[in-house]
């Protein structure tokens, strides 16, 4: 925002939205902006009461000239164009200073200083004013239509500050001292702040010596969210708002109206509706045409619950019981409405979760096991309940649900169960040895229960999977399935797993066989998730681009058949790979980013590098700050013993050091992968790193290491799809470039690119003919470069990758050749430097300007031969011949020489 600032002298007066959540730290960034700004700034904010009066926004607006406003006290649109004519006119111009005006609370602020702040808005090009506005998407409803049209026009840019997550809630609390948080920690402070930053500052302050709870029901509410919640209550001065209000906590989400009245003892209750619709209580929701009423703030149900006393609790959990429309929830309202032990209710619990669990319905059985623990005495059978609760919890992907249990789950005897729910948990958290080591123990212990056997197997074969082991896969697969009914939630899930397994190892029509076995079955629920979900990973693997979209989509909600988090969460990942693949970015990138929002929150971070993998690339090719994208990734991943974590993040490092033009850090990254992900006659590998790695290497000048990889790459690629020949192609086709053998090279590039086209895969086939235009302006083809690298521009700028853009307009330059209708002497920017001593236009070619631009960011000659892939004496020589030209001798003179325009960045 600051450069925006800085940069009004030279673009004009513009207008900068700053988007964030409530609590979102918003203010403290304005209040930074103020700072360093200090008398240039002006700050607007709506309230409450002056909503009402006509200009009252405007009125905080110091003007040279009392601001017109119409004598006879109507506000006519006349009027609100004659205001804005004439605040324009106060606006500085080129020959006064700048202005910062910032408004804050616009949510609140009266319509009519809106509208004509919204005619402003597309007429400051011509002001040296800068217009900071800060939103908050939740109350976008309550600003004035005109107002918030332009706000997302055009004419506005748009920094958003980014969601509150786990990693900044660990970095907060560290920073004020807390520093037994752990992840766990995170996402529950996270969860209990509702994502607002202020919020967790307060719950931070309030911790008793700074120290986390080991129980997070013990963690305290800040005064202020209690208020929140209990003030709206308060003021509607209605006991039936109370008892609404009461029922939806106990119920846990948004109900409908009958269901609601019917736990509140409510005979009418739309008059209580309306009334906690207008104080803010309750929001109104409307899902498949379904009306529901829920709850209007995130803490509302753990405040009113802590508020209410046990007798009451219990009076609304027998209510719910009685009015509840599924046998399950009827048994869980009726165990939490226990007084104590009741053996016959945990029976009935314990029955009603394995048929949950049959169907995949992870989140209930774990409700249920949770129910029939409550109501169990101390005991073996207790323990064994609150086990298999823990473990349908991970299954559903609810890990920040399941980590409060974790310490009552390793305070129970040692066991075999234990080890296998307590390595279920560990897989999904990402840690591969501790899960190695427990399920190690499980399976070192005999057993005669068939279904602790095929449990201890489900998760070998999920552990295998995320190494990418496929014989493991099938092995441990295979012995689940001998284990278990053909119907049982361990069978299905290990069959298939086991049609990855195939597909890991080359045999795509072994597994598409596999799991026509299973779609033959017309599974529901998470069952039928986890198979579209596989369904469309060998449908990538395959190449199948369109059929991998279809059944990723299909794979993506959990709500409708009470679905599986993390079966989700994977659907999300391979999704938003296929549409970047497919070239849809801004697509790919949202889909990507709903993900990990929801990564974050559940705390599973097994998924979250696949996911971040996507977001990371796009953000790092449309050239956002390189510091800013890496930080939000999990640097540990890149050591992880799963694949499913290291590569991705293997690949984001390497991005990140292409982007720097960091060959050897590209290198680095990729090598290690070598030893652990290579391909083989027995073993693919779907991960699209040899290419890269080959590609780093050439351009380091390592020709015998790269050639050796990319044969062995090629060998092994023979009888593989066509995405996968195509990669092949592209690295053989680099290492008939770096020997000179220009035909051989453009042969092979021929190949991948039809290969990939044929695919629909066009972000890989721009990268194709960018590298095959590079290519050929080398070999002085400098037409045929140019159609190529043309083709590759289009693309990039069409997706917004602003790096990827620059690298083409780089090339272009250097082929010396009109494009776009542009002629080399049209060009100024292309072909004119400036002399130091006669004052008059020096002419550079293509190349001196390339080299040119990059001396004088700093680059060293080193640097820049590896940039323009020329030899570092050619760099030399062409610096010799601009000097020659300016009249100068150093490269600090030719940065102060060099006014050609501007130097873009590389």
């Amino acid at each position: 925002m600051l450069d925006l600032w800085e940069s009004i002298d030279d673009t004009g007066g513009r207008v900068l939205v700053l988007e964030g959540g409530a609590g979102s730290g918003k203010s403290s960034v304005l209040r930074a902006v103020q700072d360093e700004t200090d008398g240039a700034c002006e700050l607007l904010a709506g309230a409450r009461w002056s909503r009402e009066v006509p200009y009252a926004l405007l009125g905080q607006l110091r003007t040279r000239t009392p601001m017109y406003r119409p004598t006879d006290g109507a506000c006519q649109a006349s009027d609100r164009v004659h205001i804005a004519e004439s605040l324009l006119a106060e606006m500085p111009t080129e020959t006064e200073d700048k202005r910062l005006i910032i408004l804050d609370d616009v949510h609140l602020a009266d319509p009519e200083s809106l509208q004509i702040i919204s005619q402003l808005g597309h007429r400051l090009r011509g002001t040296r004013l800068l217009l900071l506005i800060a939103v908050t998407p939740d109350t976008s409803a309550e600003v004035d239509a005109d107002f918030l049209r332009m706000t997302t026009s055009p004419v506005c840019e748009r920094v958003t500050i980014p969601d509150f997550g786990r990693v900044d809630a660990l970095e907060l609390a560290r920073a004020h001292g807390v520093y037994d948080i752990g992840e766990h920690g995170a996402s529950v402070l996270v969860a209990e702040s509702s994502g607002r930053m202020r919020v967790a500052l307060e719950i931070l302050s309030l911790l008793p010596e700074g120290r986390w709870p080991a129980d997070p029901a013990d963690l305290p509410l800040p005064d202020s969210v209690v208020r929140e919640v209990l003030d709206p209550i308060e003021a509607t001065g209605s006991s039936e708002v109370s008892d609404a209000a009461s029922a939806l906590a106990i119920l846990g989400g948004p109900q409908d109206l009958p269901r609601m009245a019917s736990v509140a003892g409510l005979a009418e209750p739309s008059h209580a509706v309306d009334l906690g619709v207008t104080h803010g209580v309750f929001r109104e929701r409307n899902s498949a045409g379904r009306l529901t009423l829920g709850l209007s703030r995130t803490a509302s149900a753990r405040v009113i619950i802590a508020a209410m006393t046990p007798s009451t609790r219990r009076l609304f959990h027998e209510r719910a019981a009685e009015s509840a429309y599924r046998e399950d929830e009827r048994l869980v309202h009726l165990s939490a409405a226990a007084a104590g032990a009741d053996e016959g209710l945990a029976h009935r619990l314990s029955s009603s979760a394995a048929v949950a669990e049959r169907f995949g319905r992870w989140a209930d059985a774990a409700q249920l096991h949770f129910g029939a623990a409550r109501v169990l005495p101390p005991s073996a059978g207790r323990d064994n309940e609150l086990l298999a609760g823990i473990d349908a919890l991970a299954s559903a992907g609810r890990v920040t649900e399941v980590l409060p249990w974790i310490d009552i789950g390793k305070n129970i005897a040692p066991s075999t169960l234990r080890d296998t729910v307590l390595a279920n948990v560990a897989i999904h958290r990402g840690h591969a040895a501790q899960a190695d080591d427990l399920l190690t123990r499980a399976d070192a212990v005999p057993t005669d229960d068939d279904g602790l056997a095929a449990q201890i197997a489900l998760r070998r074969t999920l552990d295998s999977l995320v190494r990418w082991d496929g014989p493991k896969v099938r092995e441990w697969a295979n012995r689940a399935m001998s284990l278990s009914g053909v119907d049982e939630p361990a069978n299905v899930e290990s069959h298939a797993m086991r049609a990855l397994g195939f597909a890991a190892q080359g045999r795509i029509d072994d597994a598409k066989e596999d799991l026509e076995d299973l779609s033959d079955r017309h599974l529901t629920g998470a069952q039928n998730q986890r198979v579209r979900l596989c369904v469309g990973w060998v449908s990538m693997l395959a190449g199948d681009l369109r059929e991998a979209v279809r059944e990723f989509e299909a794979a993506v909600p959990t709500q409708h058949e009470r679905g599986s988090l993390r079966i989700s969460l994977w659907a999300h990942g391979w999704l938003a790979r296929v549409q970047y693949l497919l070239g849809e970015w801004d697509e790919s990138l949202r889909t990507a980013e709903v993900g990990l929002r929801q990564a974050d929150r559940a705390n599973i971070s097994l998924v979250a590098p696949l996911l971040n993998w996507t977001t990371a690339e796009i953000r790092l090719w449309r050239g956002h700050p390189i510091d800013e994208v890496m930080g939000r990734s999990d640097s540990g991943a890149i050591l992880s013993d799963y694949l499913a974590m290291q590569v991705p993040a293997r690949l984001v490092r390497a991005t990140a050091a292409n982007v720097r033009g960091d060959h050897d850090g590209r290198v680095a990254a990729l090598r290690p992968l070598l030893d652990v992900d290579s391909w083989t006659r027995d073993r693919t590998s779907f991960w699209p790193w040899c290419t890269e790695y080959v590609d780093g290497l050439i351009t380091l000048g390592h020709a015998q290491r790269a050639q050796q990889a990319a044969a062995n790459f090629a060998a092994n690629t023979v009888g593989a799809r066509d995405h996968v020949r195509a990669q092949a192609a592209v690295a053989s086709a680099r290492i008939c470039q770096g020997e000179g053998d220009i035909p051989a090279a453009e042969k092979h590039f021929s190949t991948a690119l039809e290969l990939f086209t044929r695919g629909r895969q066009d972000t890989a086939a721009a990268r194709v003919l960018y590298s095959r235009g590079q290519m050929l302006r080398r070999a002085n083809r400098r037409r045929e470069a140019v159609e190529s690298l043309v083709r590759a521009r289009e693309f990039y700028e069409g997706v917004g990758a602003t790096v990827l853009v620059r690298r083409c307009d780089q090339e272009l330059r250097a082929t010396g050749m009109s494009w776009r209708g542009m002629s080399e002497t049209d060009s100024t920017r292309n072909t004119i430097g400036t002399s130091a001593e006669a004052g008059t236009y020096v002419p550079l070619t293509p190349q001196e300007m390339s080299v040119a631009d990059l001396v004088v960011q700093g680059m060293t000659n080193a640097e820049v031969s590896r940039k323009l892939f020329i030899a570092e004496k050619t760099v030399q020589y062409h610096l010799t011949h601009i000097y020659g030209k300016f009249g100068i001798r150093s490269r600090t003179e030719l940065a102060t020489v060099h006014l050609s325009g501007e130097v873009p960045t590389v």
